[in-house]
């Protein structure tokens, strides 16, 4: 493709070179330029693309996207713009071919959530009949592609790539988790949804964006987005947990067609007569379609706000009640989600990915209401990451909690120590707590400590097969640790 076919749509300050120039790949790490890839300077929060440029020549590059100054060699095409993350987003789309025009996209957005609803979202669309392709935390698929993941939500030009190949998979939707991140660094810009969810907010990511409400804003570009005009003009569709309370900064921005779901409030899709156990959660759905029961195999009752939020991408894409039980009942589990580790032992043990104080507590309540002994809670906070949920994570795990055992997440660049005593403040004069830095060791002194009817948290790395120590990662699966432990190996 041209340099100047790339190039439609976009804001360029200059461009240096020939826009006749032939472009066979799009790339933002130098590391993966070929012979005549474009290379997009991308300044990240510790490397600049910028400083990259000779190495993408090296490799082959014969264009590139800056953000500034000009370059001598008149073989290599050199385009200025404003901003080169979004100025990417343009490129990749137009390079891949607008793939998001010819295939139905469901962005699902909020702190806690995302994975399970996209994971039920994919069943119901497939128990129907469709082709699904997923993108999210856990990995990305389609067709018999499982890749996995790096980002939640990848680069523009890693997206624009997958929905290219779902569209030659012949898959029908693509169902997309989309952090505020992403939505931040435009990654998304660009792609034409057709329905957008959002399952809640609380207290996440301040460090990254600067303000809740700067996260909050972000959460709403998916939703502005959907307004905007593409090759599908109809059928848009916001999906609104109307018992969040941000639902009402939602309901403003939310485009289309709009659905609510939820439990306390009226909502178009309310669940009703809920029950849950370890075995399982039941409930009715009542929805603009009829009622009918739904019983499934995930357990803890946040999974109901995740399966009415699938229910409205059902009904919304008029797919029947059968299929959408059908969907919702086949899920046997979602890695790392609330999940039960059984090695024969008589007291319960979960894996569960919360490492938010909203998702920690909404787990501890659940497994505290469960429990027929106490509970004894495993976990620790990611370095690098929000320091102010420490002390509220370490309050909710002293009040929900018999008993408490800090430990190590992701440290990352971060001296695990110092984490833990930021966790430990939340905990005030309460000593229902033991501090073990090993993980490994952590995970087995609760197993050693559990009893008849107790349940073992293990929570805040979920279905992660690693663990990050400044700049070394290293194999650490907790499900895999708790099996061993319980093995005796």
């Amino acid at each position: 493709m041209k340099l100047k076919e790339l190039l439609k749509g976009l804001e360029v300050s200059s461009v240096q070179g020939s826009k006749e120039q032939e472009i066979s790949a799009v790339a933002y790490d130098s590391k993966k330029v070929d012979k005549g890839s474009l290379f997009a300077c991308l300044r990240g929060y510790r490397l600049d693309g910028h400083a990259f440029i000779s190495e993408a020549i090296e490799r082959g590059a014969v264009a590139l996207l800056t953000e500034g100054g000009r370059m001598d060699r008149r073989d290599i095409a050199y385009v200025v713009v404003p901003d080169t993350r979004l100025a990417l987003a343009r490129i990749s789309d137009n390079f891949y071919g607008h793939p998001s025009g010819r295939i139905k996209v469901i962005g699902v957005t909020g702190t806690n959530g995302k994975t399970t609803t996209t994971y039920l979202t994919e069943s119901i669309l497939k128990a129907a009949g469709y082709q699904v392709g997923l993108v999210g935390t856990i990995n990305y698929r389609w067709g018999e592609r499982i890749l996995p993941a790096g980002n939640t939500t990848p680069q523009s030009v890693d997206l624009q790539r997958m929905l290219s190949e779902m569209v030659k998979a012949k898959c029908n939707y693509a169902v997309l988790e989309v952090s505020s991140h992403s939505l931040d660094q435009h990654r998304v810009d660009f792609i034409e949804f057709d329905v957008a969810i959002f399952t809640n907010l609380s207290l996440d990511h301040v460090d990254y964006h600067g303000s809740f409400s700067h996260y909050l804003k972000a959460k709403t570009k998916l939703f502005q987005q959907l307004r905007e005009e593409g090759v599908k003009k109809e059928g848009k569709v916001s999906l609104i947990n109307i018992d969040d309370r941000y639902r009402g900064h939602l309901l403003k921005v939310a485009p289309g067609k709009v659905l609510t779901y939820g439990i306390r409030r009226r909502a178009n899709i309310r669940a009703s007569q809920i029950s849950s156990s370890l075995s399982g959660l039941s409930f009715q759905a009542d929805t603009p379609a009829g009622a009918f029961p739904v019983k499934m195999k995930l357990t803890d009752t946040i999974n109901v706000y995740n399966a009415l939020a699938a229910i409205g991408v059902g009904i919304s894409q008029g797919i029947k009640s059968d299929y959408i039980k059908e969907g919702l009942e086949r899920v046997e589990g979602v890695p790392g989600r609330f999940e039960l580790i059984d090695c024969g032992q008589d007291f319960t043990v979960i894996v569960d990915y919360a490492h938010t104080p909203s998702a920690l507590e909404g787990l501890l309540r659940m497994a505290k209401g469960m429990a027929g002994g106490k509970v004894i809670t495993v976990f620790g906070c990611g370095g690098d990451r929000d320091k102010r949920k420490r002390p509220l994570m370490g309050k909710l795990s002293s009040r929900y909690s018999h008993f408490s055992i800090l430990t190590s997440d992701n440290p990352r660049s971060e001296d695990p120590g110092q984490i833990i005593s930021e966790i430990r403040r939340g905990f005030g004069r309460r000593g229902n707590y033991l501090v073990i830095e090993d993980r490994f060791q952590a995970i087995k002194e609760a197993l050693a400590r559990a009893r008849k009817d107790d349940v073992v948290i293990v929570a805040g790395k979920g279905h992660e097969s690693y663990q990050v120590l400044k700049d070394t990662v290293v194999a650490f699966d907790d499900r895999d640790v708790v099996r061993r432990i319980l093995a005796g190996s």
